[in-house]
């Protein structure tokens, strides 16, 4: 059964009565809740309510908030992905994916193959889209999209495991140990990241990671990494 999901950012949930503000209720209405069915209301902090709505006072509405649950599809540690940033809309994709993927941070990296200008005006929609991919695939939390950086303070700040996408590298195959400080996967734009550029992430404790024998997309590499990772780490 499909589960009509409401945004309140920081909003206080509890259990029991819950009126919704106007701009809440339309997205309640424009997808025709009805009195008695099913919603949930996510605080993109941690936090779901279930509830039930219970009636329609004007342009409000009012739910009843049946359970709350706390970091519902949440990794159990950060995962964090830098990306090199793509061209178009192909960055907007890849930013939706990575939500669906529980990806805690998505880093859009400068890197030396990365095309085009004034990608810090691009900020603002990648948000959106995360925002948007929060509420689709349910899960609690809203993942972090900083403003693009270069692959240099990237490296140097990236902690825990620490993987970067190479094609044809052999590794790893063993399983990672994170030491409860998460993940980092690292990817590079169209083109992959150059040869110093490998050389600078493995300098910083970077590992290759191997995503098989095929030549992937950037963004398709993105997302096969943060599976591949989460899969060595034992999340999935």
């Amino acid at each position: 059964m499909t589960v009509t999901r409401l945004l309140m950012p920081a909003a206080r949930l509890a259990p029991g009565a819950l009126e919704l503000p106007p701009a809440v209720a339309h997205h309640a209405r424009v997808a025709r809740v009805e009195i008695g069915e099913a919603v949930e209301v996510l605080d993109l902090a941690g936090t779901v309510a279930v509830a039930r709505l219970i009636a329609w006072e004007g342009r409000s509405c009012r739910i009843e908030v049946e359970r709350l649950e706390r970091e519902r599809g949440e990794p159990p540690e950060a995962l964090v992905l830098g990306l090199g940033i793509l061209a178009g809309n192909v960055f907007d994709w890849a930013v939706e994916k990575a939500t669906e993927l529980g990806a805690t941070v998505i880093v859009p990296l400068l890197t030396e193959r990365v095309q085009g200008r004034r990608h810090e005006a691009r900020v603002s929609r990648w948000r959106r889209v995360a925002q948007a991919a929060v509420a689709q695939c349910g899960r609690s939390r809203l993942p972090d999209v900083p403003a693009p950086v270069a692959l240099a303070p990237f490296c140097a700040a990236a902690g825990g495991a620490r993987l970067v996408a190479e094609p044809g590298s052999p590794g790893p195959v063993a399983p990672l140990v994170t030491g409860g400080s998460g993940l980092c996967v690292l990817v590079g734009p169209e083109g992959g990241l150059t040869e110093s550029e490998i050389a600078l992430a493995l300098g910083a404790g970077f590992r290759r990671l191997s995503l098989g024998p095929r030549i992937l997309r950037a963004e398709t590499a993105a997302l096969a990494a943060l599976a591949a990772a989460q899969q060595l780490a034992g999340w999935l």
